[in-house]
Order: C-alpha cells, then structure tokens, then sequence
C-alpha cells in the first residue's frame, strides 16, 4: 500500500532548511544551497552505518545528501512511544540486513522538535522514504490495520525497490560501520542493551540515591542520576535512570513548599480538572504557578494529571505566551510524560497538543 501525505510533495526548502543557520520558516531553495554538502563530497571512500540518529544539523548531510545515493528511511517520533520503540527495533534489524541497499535515520522528536518542521508528519511515529531530497512517501502505524494493511518493513521494501535503482548507489569500496545501529537500537531484554541494564541494576550507586533521598539529600541523587546517566548509555538504562531523575527533580524543586501551600495548590488543580478546564482554565495561570502546581500534583502520586494540566495549557497558549515560556512546559510536558505507563492515553494526548501548539 504505497501512498504519498501532502508532506511529501516535492519541497527542497522545506526539507533542507533545518540547519540552524538557516530559518526553516522563511529559506528559500537558494538559501539552502549553500549549507547543504554536495553529494559528490560523499563518494570518497568511507565507512557508513545501517542507522544513523539524526539532528537538525545532521540532517543536510545524513539524510539529504546521502539520499542522492540511497534511500534514507526517517522514522520519527518520541522514543518513549511503545510505538516508536517496536518500530524502531524492527527496522534497525531489516537496515543491518540490507547491506547498505538503504539507510535508516532515527530521529528524537522529544528532544528536536526542529525535525517535525521540516517533515511535517500527519501523525507520529511516522516513516518516511526520501529519495534524491525528497520525501517521497510516508507511513504510519494506522497504515498496517485491517485486512489491506501493509506491514512497515515490507512497505519499506516495496517502496526501494521502486526508488533505488535511479539513484547513484554508494561507492564499491564503501563499508559497514554497524557500531551506530547497536546505539540507535534500543533492546530491552536481550542484546547488549540487556546486558547494561543489568550492569545497572547492580550498581551501588542505585542504592546510594535513594538513600540520599531518603535522607533529605534529593540534589545529592539528582547529581548522581546525571553521572550515571553518561555511563550508561543503553536505551534501556537511559529510560529508568531518567525516570528516576524526573522524580526526584521534582522533589527538588519541591522541597521548601510547606503542607498548607501543598493543598493549596492540590485544590486548585482539582477544581480546573474536575471542571474539564485543564486547557482553557490555565490561561490566567503564570508559568510559576503551572509549574509548581505539576510538581504538587507529582508528588501527590497523580501523574497524569500533571502531563493533562501542562499539556493543556501550552495546547491553549502557545499563540499567546513567549516562546521561551512554551519551550519550558513543552520540556517539563515530556519529563513528566517518563513517569507514566508506556502508551497511556495521556501521554498520546500530550503528544498531539505538542504537536498542534509548537507546529
């Protein structure tokens, strides 16, 4: 079932002006020229990877020049989104199998907004072919439902079998560099990610933090959540470490609020959520008070509601707040989100409000 979204119409400017230096709202074609690497500069020969992670300045080079030699397959979306995840595992094995015939780009959407810009997905996570710069087709997961739907992978197989053969192909001498795909893969459960989580699971450290905690100490904890956290790589250590470091953020930045100021703000927040107002009742609320008020609601074991009430009020209020103010609730909107279930409704929710207010 190959099909085209209205973000894949051929579109230059809107697919290589994410460089930083360029703004991707007003470049033109002639703009973008001049940042974007020619693909000639790629034929020496090289080491290349299956699966590449990608960013805003990456994406000139990664995906738009490289596909002038292969197709590059994009997947976007949240890597805390069961979702992206299994897509993400299925595809980095069918790249690494592929022998370079194509390329897999990942990109991080929580933490480069930037890249839902310059793709423009209908809905995430989303796969998306570029070939000789442009996006020529896209697919989301509502794409394998029912009985005419069409398995991700195979999608992705039809759709280079039809492109690949116009393109120039990647140099004989070209080799397969697959330490990039073990990073960008993500395998709880089996694989060397496992094993890191593991490792993790019986670091000393671990205890040391909640002791920490437990001792009044929570900046000593978030201080060695963030060592940690550059020690173990993994995407499966990455996910428990950074939960835990959100929650213990909180009761940082918690920690001098007194019990009555506590259910002050508790009662607040339930009269806007009892009222169905968590979008429209945050509009007269300062970004102190929004923020203070999640972090209540965190600590009072409620979550969701948290992500509701944040995510409801940049929804309401990107048009009218500043723009640093929104890039700080769309931040904390996606820390809180790590303290949820995987695929709870409020964390979709919040996703598709980030979307509609930042893009």
């Amino acid at each position: 079932m190959v099909h085209s979204h209205d973000s894949c119409a051929p579109d230059l400017a809107r697919d290589l002006a994410v460089t930083g230096a360029v703004d991707f709202r007003a470049a033109s074609a002639a703009d973008i020229a001049t940042t974007a690497p020619d693909a000639e500069t790629l034929t020496a020969p090289q080491r290349v990877s299956p699966v590449v992670a990608i960013t805003p300045l990456s994406l000139p080079t990664e995906v738009i020049a490289r596909s002038a030699q292969v197709p590059v397959v994009v997947i976007l979306g949240s890597p805390v989104d069961p979702e992206m995840s299994a897509l993400r595992r299925e595809l980095t094995g069918a790249a690494s199998s592929a022998g370079l015939r194509w390329i897999l780009a990942v990109a991080d959407t929580d933490r480069f907004p930037r890249l839902v810009a310059a793709f423009r997905p209908v809905s995430m996570p989303t796969v998306e072919v570029v070939a000789d710069g442009t996006g020529i087709a896209a697919w989301t997961p509502e794409d394998g439902l029912g009985e005419n739907g069409v398995d991700c992978a195979d999608w992705v197989s039809t759709v280079v079998g039809r492109v690949a053969h116009r393109l120039a192909g990647l140099p004989p001498d070209t080799l397969v560099d697959d330490a990039e795909a073990a990073d960008v893969r993500g395998k709880p459960g089996n694989g060397p990610d496992a094993a890191d989580s593991v490792a993790l699971t019986s670091d000393p450290r671990l205890r040391q933090a909640a002791d920490l905690v437990g001792s009044g100490d929570p900046e000593g904890a978030v201080a060695l959540y963030e060592t940690l956290l550059a020690e173990y790589p993994d995407l499966a250590s990455q996910q428990v470490l950074q939960q835990a470091r959100v929650a213990v953020d909180v009761l940082v930045r918690t920690k001098e609020l007194d019990q009555r100021a506590v259910y002050t703000t508790l009662a607040g927040a339930q009269r806007l959520l009892d009222a169905g107002d968590a979008v429209t009742g945050t509009a007269s609320m300062t970004l102190d008070d929004l923020l203070r008020t999640a972090d209540v609601l965190v600590l009072d074991d409620r979550p969701v509601d948290a992500v509701d009430l944040l995510s409801g009020a940049l929804s309401n209020s990107a048009a009218g707040r500043p723009a640093a103010e929104c890039e700080q609730l769309r931040v904390r909107v996606l820390d809180v989100i790590r303290l949820l279930e995987p695929g709870a409704s409020a964390a979709e929710r919040a996703r598709r409000r980030l979307a509609s207010a930042l893009f």
